[in-house]
């Protein structure tokens, strides 16, 4: 039997085809907006990333849709992560900017501050990472990556919370008029618009016609934990309008629009 092995690799010696050890799958990257589910992951839908030079020389990455690109869910609980701020806690930039030359962030923190990022909104992120864990984050620069918002018409029905828990985050549907159906998802920053006079009131009771405008379009501000109260209640699609970034599958605002609009 040694005698045969012998002659199989000497066989393959001559021949050039020596038998190269097994190697483990090279990581894969996304670049996106991570948002958390509340389970000690982040979602992530990877886009098309181009590297552009933003003001004062500061590199970041232009963003674009990636054909076919999915929504992946990552564990970050052993993940290096690097912030473009100066320290880890800090909770926006204050105008200073730890950024390579790569345009990633390079001050190094723990899972646990990635955590603490997400509680303030959807973070721009280069994520490395192999099957359902990520390696290494490293947040970036928005600039020019920030798209501009859209505002439409449309239905709207509540999926889900985004982030079981005290945070205050949710998932809808909305279909613009004469467009597809898209899934965004919103944070405690987004306003919420009523014609309704309370708040906390269903969906178009004892509304006010003073509280809309020609369009129909509500006008009592109302915060993003009201608006999560509201739309959890109901019971079919219903008419709004929503000022939104598909890019980034984010609902930045959402106006209650009467029946006759």
């Amino acid at each position: 039997m040694r005698l045969l092995a012998s002659t199989a690799t000497l066989g393959l010696i001559a021949t050039g085809l020596t038998a190269a050890p097994a190697q483990a799958s090279a990581a894969k990257v996304a670049y996106g907006w991570a948002w958390p589910d509340g389970k000690g992951k982040l979602r992530i839908v990877p886009r098309a990333a181009k590297p552009v030079t933003m003001h004062y020389g500061i590199r970041s990455f232009r963003l674009k849709p990636l054909a076919g690109a999915k929504e992946i869910r990552l564990d970050y609980s052993s993940a290096s992560f690097y912030r473009t701020s100066v320290t880890c806690d800090a909770r926006d930039n204050g105008g200073k900017y730890a950024v390579s030359a790569k345009g990633l962030g390079k001050t190094a923190c723990a899972p646990g501050d990635l955590a603490f990022v997400l509680t303030l909104g959807p973070t721009l992120v280069r994520i490395a990472y192999s099957g359902t864990k990520a390696s290494t984050i490293h947040q970036f620069w928005p600039g020019v990556a920030t798209e501009r918002p859209k505002i439409a018409f449309g239905t709207l029905r509540y999926l889900g919370d985004g982030t079981p828990g005290p945070s205050i985050s949710g998932i809808v549907s909305f279909t613009p008029e004469g467009g597809k159906p898209m899934k965004l998802g919103y944070d405690w920053t987004a306003g919420f618009n009523r014609i309704t006079e309370a708040c906390n009131a269903d969906w178009l009771t004892r509304g006010d016609p003073r509280n809309a405008d020609e369009e129909g379009v509500g006008s009592i501000a109302c915060d993003a934990r009201q608006m999560t109260a509201v739309l959890k209640r109901l019971k079919r699609p219903v008419l709004v309008k929503v000022h939104y970034s598909p890019l980034a599958e984010r609902m930045n605002q959402l106006w209650e629009v009467s029946r006759g609009a």
